[in-house]
């Protein structure tokens, strides 16, 4: 029985229980299961989870289609549109006009469409009446065989008609010459064309009004200057101008003062190309020339002055403001050694110079400051020189109308890119000038600076300076001035300059000073000599 057992058990080890082998898959079957081990454990993710962003899902699905094909739209469209021309009449930046927003509007006379919310205000209407009566002027006045006071339909309509036609066709021209039209609400008055709006007749009959004022004022200004106030003739016309001008501003007997303020605001500008064409219509000469001359003349009694005589070409004007800018700034056939050229545009902005030390600072330094005369062979005001501790400056007046003048020159600089920008960088070198009012006194006693505005000239001279450079952006590379600027630094860094001022400051103050000083230098020399023939003759 043993015996049959222990055969039984070896007969067990020798053919063991079979175990399950592992099934061989075909590669196709393997991805097949580790995609279905994928799913498994995706199943696995809570439920919470998948509610959530199921519901965001949904939330993206119900954007509205109106609102994006709104979108799609606006960014297809979003086209930069570059006009062939940049506008040269603009409004004024805000930025800007927070300092002083009424040097920048006008005050008795409305011109372009950008001020004609103030066309129907009570201290425009009277200009605006007599726009009508310098339209009749020019046109009666062009037929020298009809009475110049009377009106004949027959003769004068048709020419009206004309002129009005002219500007409809200058109208696409004008619209390009404005950076925007403004609206504005309509006028029950009679005297002020209701000129709301953007419409082509509106725009022309805007222009004719305007241009007329504009030109009527040119022609007379030419006429006076090349006559001249002795020929009685014209004396006697230009007084029945004027008697007839006054009796239009009945009360304000100096409205003309105003009126050339206003006529050189930026945004209140008629373009020249419009006076050139009414000229040519209306005017026995026609000539563009008259216009500059009548400009200039017009122009002429405000500070600063034209300093050179060259031409200003009547086709290179865009408005008034840019005749009277032209006419200060360097002629532009005359090189001079602080004008911009090619090797300061090509420095690295950070190294150029756009800072200077006060007034006060550099006379310590030994800068002496001279005023540079048109004698001198200064050809603008702009015309700044420095030489041997030297800085020439011309002479600068500035009277009560100085800020709104100068504000919208330095305006017209920030919104027209053809400008060299040569005022703006004017009035920072000199605002780093001028920071105390012992700075005003130093360039006044100099003859550098004239104050005539109200109140305490030096502290309003500060101020006044610091106000026009106030938001006043530029680049460092169109300050014609770096050079001299990097000139007058260096100068003051200089040790020697220092020293020579704190020994005419200390010790040479006054005449008996000074003969005690020479006394006392050759006493000295006297000394060394003395002591050096001692010595030699002791040696010999």
């Amino acid at each position: 029985m043993a015996s049959d057992q222990g055969q039984k058990l070896s007969s067990i080890d020798e053919n063991p229980i079979p175990q399950p082998e592992d099934p061989v898959y075909s590669s196709e079957e393997e991805a097949t299961r580790d995609t279905a081990n994928e799913e498994s454990k995706e199943e696995k993710i809570p439920q919470d989870f998948m509610a959530k962003m199921n519901t965001k899902v949904s939330k993206e699905e119900k954007i509205p289609q109106d609102f994006m094909e709104k979108v799609k739209t606006k960014v297809s469209k979003a086209i930069t549109k570059r006009p062939p021309e940049p506008p040269t009449i603009c409004e004024v930046p805000g930025d800007l006009t927070d300092g002083n927003k009424g040097a920048y509007t006008p005050k008795v006379v409305c011109i372009g469409p950008l001020f004609d919310s103030h066309r129907s205000t009570a201290s425009m209407l009277r200009l605006e009446k007599y726009k009508w009566c310098c339209v009749r002027k020019l046109i009666v006045g062009r037929q020298r065989h009809v009475a110049a006071t009377r009106w004949s339909p027959e003769v004068h309509e048709p020419l009206l008609l004309e002129c009005f036609r002219k500007m409809m066709r200058l109208v696409p021209r004008v619209r390009a010459a404005y950076s925007t039209i403004s609206s504005s609400s309509s006028s029950s008055n009679d005297d002020v064309l209701a000129l709301g709006g953007t419409s082509d007749e509106q725009l022309a009959m805007k222009m004719l009004l305007d241009g007329c004022f504009v030109l009527r004022r040119l022609l007379k200004f030419d006429r006076v200057a090349k006559l001249g106030s002795s020929n009685n003739v014209v004396k006697d016309r230009r007084d029945e101008d004027e008697l007839d001008e006054w009796s239009q501003m009945m009360g304000r007997c100096w409205v003309w003062g105003t009126v050339k303020r206003d006529l050189l605001l930026l945004s209140n500008q008629v373009p020249f190309f419009v006076l050139r064409k009414l000229s040519k219509h209306l005017s026995n000469t026609g000539n563009g020339g008259d216009l500059v001359n009548g400009g200039l003349q017009l122009l002429s009694s405000l500070y600063p002055r034209r300093l050179n005589s060259a031409p200003i070409a009547c086709k290179g004007v865009h408005h008034l403001l840019h005749l009277y800018y032209l006419s200060i700034d360097f002629p532009r056939d005359l090189e001079t050694p602080n004008r911009p050229n090619e090797p300061l545009l090509l420095e690295p902005e950070a190294e150029l110079t756009w800072w200077l030390p006060c007034a006060k600072e550099l006379e310590e330094a030994g800068v002496v400051f001279i005023p540079r005369t048109r004698e001198q062979g200064a050809t603008s005001f702009l015309d700044v020189r420095f030489q041997g501790g030297n800085l020439e400056i011309p002479p600068l007046q500035l009277y009560d109308y100085s800020e709104p003048l100068f504000r919208n020159l330095i305006a017209f600089e920030q919104t027209y890119p053809g400008t060299p920008g040569r005022i703006t960088a004017y009035f920072i070198f000199m605002d780093c000038l001028l920071k105390t009012a012992k700075d005003v006194r130093l360039l006044h006693q100099s003859g550098v600076l004239v104050n005539h505005m109200n109140g305490d000239r030096a502290d309003t001279a500060v101020e006044f300076f610091s106000r026009l450079c106030a938001e006043v952006h530029t680049s460092a590379n169109r300050n014609y001035l770096a050079g001299v600027m990097e000139d007058v630094a260096r100068f003051q860094r200089g040790s020697w300059p220092r020293w020579r001022v704190a020994l005419v400051s200390g010790y040479l103050t006054n005449p008996w000073v000074i003969t005690s000083v020479v006394a006392a230098a050759v006493v000295l020399a006297l000394t060394v000599l003395q002591s050096y023939y001692s010595v030699a003759s002791y040696y010999k």
